[in-house]
């Protein structure tokens, strides 16, 4: 007893290094479980007694993609079944097929191995027994049966469909464990070694006895005509011939040898399972306040599954190691959304993106609604991962479960909202919530930690048309820039709009240099679209930005002040998002550059009336100035300021000593 063990240890070690040396993946992968669903069904269906259930398939091989290979899989599966085909005669030369047959398959992962000889034996014994099977009803098939001298009558047959079936259903069994094994994520958990190394030799011989297995099946199919026909001319004595019962046993032999395999791979396989969840779950746990020599723990821990290249860029695939040196932006949500539109134009679309080398990638990790994927949600990520700059996760159905309920348990991701977590280039996490910050300054924001959020508010605390408008609009930007002047306006009465613009147009008439932007949070009408033909109404798009940034400014505000503390940022952000439109008609920020005031809509519209009766003697006023004067009270007595001829033809306006009003200006003569 001894002495065979001993040999079968040698014979196992021959055989494994034998496999090794045809074993060389070159990173080709496909969707091994997809796949073993549908050779399931076709096998299950060709073998069974009963044919009154139909063909059901969710999938079609065809659809089945392999990554990275320049073949299809229907073609792949095609050269192995021609392989496996062919007649061998001996142990020999049957065990050369099988290395064959490796050799042939030495691109691909232990899982998809196994999973392509089964393919190859589900696709030629489906086209072999389906007309059998379906001879019963279909008088077609039954044709094409006994032209392929293949049995109507099954019965005789019984034993070797029997043996087959066990032997099939051992192969997927054994076939799921290998799948499941290669599915576990050991590049984010740090298992015990000697536990893996003992798995994996099991591994590589139970990806060969399958091949073994499927060979055999498939070099049985001349001995089964053979037999066939020699049992149609014994049909009176029932018997069936030595070499089918020979066929049978062998199946037999084999079914129950890959049954004694699963029975121990499978606990092995559970065991790297749990090991594997609880190493994980710990890592996970620790990921906010571990420290790291770079940033690649972290997005293994994150992203790795089936593939090495587990993230795309368009359709150029990315290797975690091309991000070492970047830091990292987390961007969990749904499909796209306005803020996330708004966060590509500050962060690839901004005028003032003038980095020629960018240190920073966002990473987008899409979020299901549910713990499945619909084809639906597959559609809408495959548009947007194609159509978007940002790197997204190539397969976001694969990313592990652990890790997605890390995502909303841990790191308080809601369905309803994007979040955006900073990793630097070390692999700490330094700013759990950098969405506003982003939304706010855009590139400015590089490293995106939280202390620099504290450095931008610290720089950048003054209430101006700069803080309102960055990033939202280029000609914003210029404007500001060149120090025009300019007036925001909103309102949900269409009215005072009606009178703003008209009022407007006349001070414009005058002389007075004013950019107007309507930006109220009222749907477009044929009034608004009137006023954006004549360049007032930027588009709606814009309209939400300037009020997601409204909103991020304030979010981003309330963090880091005190209750007890004033803030003028906050107070006039606020008097915006909460603007009361039923007790005031309408409201506008009038401004440049670093200076920018809200006027109440009432106020303004009376202002702008008494600007209009200065007229022209008041154009060479600044339309601030205008409206800061307009604001004083008049002066109840009339004042005279007399001013020599040269000097008043210098002078831009002369204005009163005690309102600051602009007075009219006569010619005097002595």
């Amino acid at each position: 007893m001894n002495f065979r063990s001993n040999i079968c240890a040698l014979n196992e070690e021959i055989i494994v290094e034998q496999l090794l040396r045809s074993h060389d993946p070159d990173g080709r992968w496909l969707d091994s479980e997809m796949l073993l669903q549908e050779v399931e069904t076709i096998l299950s269906f060709v073998l069974q007694n009963n044919v009154s259930m139909p063909l059901m398939t969710e999938n079609c091989l065809t659809n089945i993609e392999v990554f990275d290979s320049k073949e299809t899989l229907p073609y792949t599966i095609s050269r192995i079944s021609i392989q496996m085909l062919c007649p061998c005669i001996g142990e020999n030369e049957i065990q050369k097929r099988r290395m064959l047959l490796f050799e042939l398959l030495k691109g691909y992962r232990w899982d998809t191995k196994a999973m392509l000889v089964l393919g190859a034996l589900a696709a030629v014994y489906g086209g072999l027994f389906l007309p059998s099977h379906l001879a019963i009803c279909e008088p077609v098939a039954a044709s094409i049966a006994t032209l392929n001298q293949l049995p109507i009558e099954r019965t005789k047959f019984r034993p070797w469909f029997e043996s087959l079936s066990l032997l099939v259903k051992a192969m997927v069994a054994v076939t799921k464990c290998i799948i499941k094994f290669e599915r576990l994520p050991f590049k984010q958990a740090k298992l015990d070694s000697n536990l893996v190394g003992e798995t994996l030799s099991n591994i590589y011989l139970a990806t060969y006895r399958v091949v073994k297995s499927a060979l055999a099946c498939l070099q049985q199919i001349p001995y089964f005509k053979q037999i066939h026909e020699a049992t149609e001319s014994r049909k009176a004595a029932g018997e069936l011939s030595t070499e089918s019962k020979r066929a049978a046993g062998e199946l037999s032999s084999l079914g129950y040898q890959l049954l004694n395999i699963h029975n121990r791979l499978n606990k092995q396989v559970e065991e790297c399972s749990t090991r594997t969840e609880e190493e994980i779950n710990q890592r996970l746990r620790n990921i906010n306040t571990g420290t790291h020599q770079d940033n690649q723990e972290i997005l293994h821990l994150l992203f790795s599954h089936q593939d090495n290249m587990p993230l795309q860029q368009y359709s150029r695939q990315i290797a975690i190691t091309e991000l070492k040196e970047k830091v990292i932006l987390l961007l969990l949500s749904k499909p796209p959304v306005e803020p996330l539109f708004f966060l590509l134009q500050q962060l690839y679309d901004h005028p003032s993106n003038t980095n020629t080398e960018q240190n920073y990638e966002i990473i987008w990790i899409p979020i299901p609604s549910s713990q499945k994927w619909t084809n639906e949600e597959k559609e809408i990520f495959d548009f947007y991962s194609n159509s978007l700059p940002w790197i997204s996760v190539r397969q976001p159905w694969l990313m592990n479960s652990k890790v997605l309920n890390f995502l909303r348990t841990e790191w308080h991701y809601g369905d309803d909202e994007a979040m955006v977590v900073v990793i630097d280039t070390n692999g700490k996490v330094v700013n759990m919530d950098a969405m506003d910050m982003v939304l706010i300054w855009g590139v400015k924001a590089y490293p995106f930690s939280v202390s620099r959020e504290d450095e931008l508010w610290e720089e950048d605390n003054e209430w101006s048309m700069q803080l309102l408008l960055d990033g939202i609009h280029p000609a914003f930007e210029t404007w500001v820039k060149e120090g025009g002047e300019i007036c925001i306006f909103g309102s949900e009465h269409l009215d005072w709009v009606d009178e703003f613009v008209s009022l407007a147009r006349k001070i414009q008439n005058l002389g007075f240099q004013i950019e107007l932007i309507y930006l109220s949070k009222r749907g477009r009408d044929e009034r608004t679209i009137a006023m954006e033909e004549s360049s007032i109404l930027i588009s709606p798009t814009v309209q939400q930005l300037f009020w997601l940034r409204l909103e991020s400014i304030e979010r981003s505000k309330l963090k880091r002040i005190e209750s007890s503390k004033s803030d003028r940022v906050i107070e006039e952000v606020t008097k915006l998002l909460d603007f009361d439109y039923g007790k005031h008609k309408g409201w506008a920020v009038i401004g440049k550059g670093s200076a920018a005031a809200i006027v109440d809509g009432g106020k303004l519209i009376e202002r702008m009336r008494r600007i209009v009766r200065w007229g022209e003697y008041a154009s060479e006023l600044g339309f601030t100035e205008a409206i800061e004067m307009a604001a004083e009270k008049p002066c109840e007595q009339t004042h005279t300021v007399v001013v020599p001829f040269e000097e008043a033809s210098k002078m831009r306006v002369v204005t009163c000593e005690k309102c600051k009003r602009p007075m009219k200006r006569f010619v005097g003569y002595q």
